[in-house]
């Protein structure tokens, strides 16, 4: 290759390269960019806090109904970004944004819901409740966003929910080769 070629090349491979990387992160929901250390800004570092801080909570709310705890932690690293005050205009709240409707129907009154740990488990079982009736983490995580269903009429309802279950599955996808020791591509 003439050597007046080599630079372009190179550069013309750097711009690639950092393109296929720049669209890998941009489909990267942000909270799984904090986990990953990739975004250090002061939210970021409060969402690293938090995640250590509930992570014994949401194991055991987990383990108490029987569902994966990397699932839970994922949820409601999307839902809440693991800040125990989150709240809702429209009524979820807490660490896994469950509905008080929703909360009562498993045995939880709108005040036990402030206590993440019980908001945890409220999620935990009505997450369990869905992976039950759909056997399938993708389609439960859909119905935990739709309120029990996986498909609805609501063409904007419906690609929120499918939005929010693929942000889910990724970060989902990241805790799982934490939890094996694997380092992602396009994140080494």
């Amino acid at each position: 290759m003439p050597m007046t070629l080599l630079p372009k090349f190179l550069f013309s491979f750097y711009l690639l390269f950092f393109a296929c990387i720049n669209v890998a992160m941009a489909k990267t929901p942000y909270v799984e960019l904090c986990l990953r250390k990739l975004n250090p800004d002061r939210h970021c570092a409060e969402i690293q806090r938090n995640a250590e801080r509930w992570d014994d909570s949401i194991n055991s709310a987990a383990n108490k109904v029987g569902i994966d705890p990397l699932l839970l932690k994922s949820l409601v690293a999307i839902e809440s970004h693991f800040n125990a005050k989150a709240h809702s205009r429209s009524g979820p709240t807490g660490l896994v944004q469950i509905l008080p409707v929703t909360a009562r129907k498993l045995g939880f009154s709108k005040e036990q819901l402030q206590s993440p740990e019980n908001n945890l488990e409220a999620g935990a079982m009505y997450l369990k409740v869905q992976l039950n009736q759909f056997n399938d983490d993708y389609l439960a995580v859909v119905a935990y966003n739709l309120g029990g269903k996986t498909v609805t009429s609501n063409k904007r309802a419906q690609h929120h929910a499918n939005f929010y279950a693929d942000e889910v599955m990724s970060v989902y996808g990241y805790f799982k080769s934490q939890a094996n020791g694997e380092v992602l591509k396009g994140f080494e």
